[in-house]
């Protein structure tokens, strides 16, 4: 017992000296940035875009955030470690020293009395620009054609300023930092020589209030790309290689989207005949790096497309007919008072893992085809066969007679009865049924037709002498 009432004796005494004694102030703690210094000057300064570390310590506590300032005196709290930050330059000025703070707040709310400080010598970076390099322009363009670019800054795209666009010796254009693609038109492309140019910015292609200034219609073009920062400092100029730019012929285009020649033997002599003066493009060999707008502004340039084309189906086009991927500027063309005359064929239905997919297809959006027969088997149409006119037409349109045997034959459905304009007398194999209808027109709101459209190749009904030219 003695032994206990000892030991406890020397515990009640420190005891009761710790009651008598203060308590220790709190210390605050200290930050650190992990650069203490950066010696750059001129050339080797940072671009405006830097990423910082910093840490605090407390020795009686513990760090609950940081204060960081760009003056000493205006502070934001963050509980972040480390950031990435883009740091503004003065209009026109190339350099800059940002002044940069951070201190540690504790548990107890204490500040570090002397924060971290760092100097960061920063420069403006130039931004850059250049054309699409993909999709580039070939050595001769249609009358519309597209650039699509890309312009970027180091410093941040915030810090771009202005995109100029120019047309070779002509002035500088001002574009919106925003825009990165547009086509171009001039204002009239039937007249010859150096004229001005409007601009169509972005995808939905509206013209431009204010024209470019510099084009040559029927000469070597090029076009210059640059870009300017909030700096004033300007990106290297970029180019497009030269180019030709024909001049429009007159107000019919004929589209080419066949791959056999004997169609342009039967079609280009009735047509040099019909249209002394029309503009050829052939798709097929030189399809659009823009369905949408390039090839939709081209079609509304004419007042009148003539379109044949094959049942071939395009693998840089998603194994879809060109007449397809056309469907939707086609479209727009009729919509605006567009006419249209076409000449086609199809794959059979049998191509498809599902036979009804033929009739899915977007050219049943704008044509005046319902449908196409899905039966197994085959339409075909003998040599000699007589293509006629329906009763209703049969007064203003000849008869067409086929000049070769045609197999795969594509009679459709027509969307209104009363427009079929042609039919014929098939031949079937394999159990094959459906309509006899080749030939149909579509009526436009004004109730005038905007369409002719056959589900044959009319270059292989050209038996009868003049009778294609009569009906063309």
């Amino acid at each position: 017992m003695r032994q206990s009432v000892r030991l406890l004796l020397p515990l009640l005494l420190l005891l009761a000296a710790c009651d008598r004694g203060e308590l220790l102030d709190n210390l605050p703690p200290e930050t650190r940035i992990f650069v203490d210094e950066i010696n750059l000057s001129g050339p080797n300064r940072l671009n405006s875009v830097v990423r910082l570390h910093w840490l605090g310590e407390d020795q009686d506590g513990y760090v609950t955030g940081y204060q960081l300032s760009l003056d000493g005196t205006n502070w934001s709290f963050t509980t972040r470690t480390d950031s990435t930050f883009r740091f503004d330059l003065n209009p026109g000025s190339d350099t800059t020293d940002i002044d940069f703070y951070v201190r540690a707040i504790d548990n107890l709310e204490a500040l570090d009395p002397d924060p971290a400080y760092l100097r960061i010598p920063i420069r403006n970076t130039p931004p850059t620009a250049r054309f699409d390099t993909v999709n580039v322009l070939p050595d001769t363009t249609g009358l519309v054609w597209s650039l699509s670019w890309e312009v970027d800054d180091l410093d941040g795209f915030s810090t771009l300023d202005s995109v100029f666009i120019r047309i070779n010796d002509g002035p500088w254009y001002t574009i919106r930092p925003e825009e990165n693609f547009a086509s171009f038109l001039a204002e009239d492309p039937t007249q010859a020589g150096e004229q001005p140019l409007i601009p169509y910015l972005g995808l939905l292609s509206q013209p431009a209030q204010t024209p470019m200034q510099g084009v040559r219609v029927e000469g070597l073009n090029r076009m210059y790309l640059q870009a300017r920062d909030i700096a004033g400092t300007l990106s290297l100029i970029d180019s497009t290689k030269a180019f030709y730019l024909p001049r429009q012929g007159g107000n019919l285009l004929v589209i080419d989207a066949h791959g056999d020649a004997v169609a342009d033997e039967v079609y280009f002599p009735i047509l040099d005949d019909i249209y002394p003066q029309y503009d050829y493009l052939d798709l097929l060999n030189n399809l659009p790096a823009y369905w949408s707008p390039t090839f939709s502004l081209l079609l509304q340039q004419y007042d009148k497309v003539f379109w044949y084309g094959d049942d071939a189906q395009i693998v840089a086009l998603g194994q879809q007919l060109l007449l397809e991927t056309a469907a939707t500027s086609l479209q727009e063309y009729l919509n605006a008072g567009g006419k249209l005359f076409v000449t086609a064929k199809f794959p059979g239905p049998n191509t498809f893992d599902d036979p009804q997919d033929i009739n899915r297809s977007a050219i049943f959006d704008f044509s005046p085809m319902d449908s196409l027969s899905t039966a197994p088997g085959q339409a075909r149409i003998r040599q000699d066969t007589l293509v006629r006119p329906t009763a209703t037409f049969a007064g203003n349109y000849p008869e067409l007679q086929v000049s070769t045997n045609i197999t795969g034959a594509d009679p459709f459905y027509p969307k209104d009865p009363d427009n079929g304009m042609y039919t014929v007398a098939l031949t079937t194999v394999g159990g094959w049924s459906g309509p006899n209808t080749v030939c149909a027109k579509a009526i436009y709101i004004n109730g005038e037709t905007n369409q002719v459209f056959w589900s044959l190749e009319l270059h292989k009904l050209n038996a009868a002498v003049g009778g294609l030219k009569s009906m063309m």
